[in-house]
């Protein structure tokens, strides 16, 4: 994989993670292993070792919660509290109850939907808590790093829910 990347034009420098397969997929720690990604379309983004792992992970949250048909419970409710849950810790506003609120429901949201787009949204939250747990301890024991609000490395399109009814 990591030759795949150096193909691919990655940025030079350290990394800190790897994003393989998109915003369904699952954060890697670096250095990588040989073994598979667990799902994914096939994309891979690189994450410099100075970016913030959780503020690049908490915005996909909340642009997946946005978007999904809000026709299922983990769809309406879940998304929404775990992308909420996610920013508050990248942010450092979070504290050892909020982490274990988040835990639990990211465990209630994969296989309970109309489809597997909570799913996808969960396991990625999920891999990120663990690849970047010595950042969640910072972001929740003195607070979020200095990158915590630098520009995104993957852009991601603004979290703005539907109106009520509009995805009838």
């Amino acid at each position: 994989m990591t030759a795949a990347l150096s193909r691919a034009g990655c940025p030079q420098g350290r990394l800190g993670a790897v994003l393989a397969g998109g915003f369904f997929g699952s954060r890697l720690p670096v250095p990588l292993s040989t073994a598979a990604p667990e799902r994914g379309a096939g994309v891979l983004v690189a994450l410099p070792e100075d970016a913030c792992g959780l503020a690049e992970t908490a915005a996909a949250p909340g642009c997946l919660a946005a978007q999904s048909a809000r026709q299922c419970g983990p769809c309406r409710f879940g998304l929404p509290s775990v992308a909420e849950d996610f920013a508050a810790l990248a942010r450092g506003r979070a504290d050892g109850r909020l982490l274990n609120r988040l835990h639990h429901r990211l465990g209630l949201l994969p296989r309970r939907g109309a489809c597997s787009h909570p799913d996808g949204a969960a396991r990625l939250a999920a891999s990120a808590l663990r690849v970047f747990a010595d950042d969640v301890h910072r972001h929740v024991h003195t607070g979020p790093c200095g990158a915590a609000f630098a520009p995104l490395v993957l852009p991601v399109p603004a979290a703005r829910p539907p109106e009520e009814g509009d995805w009838r």
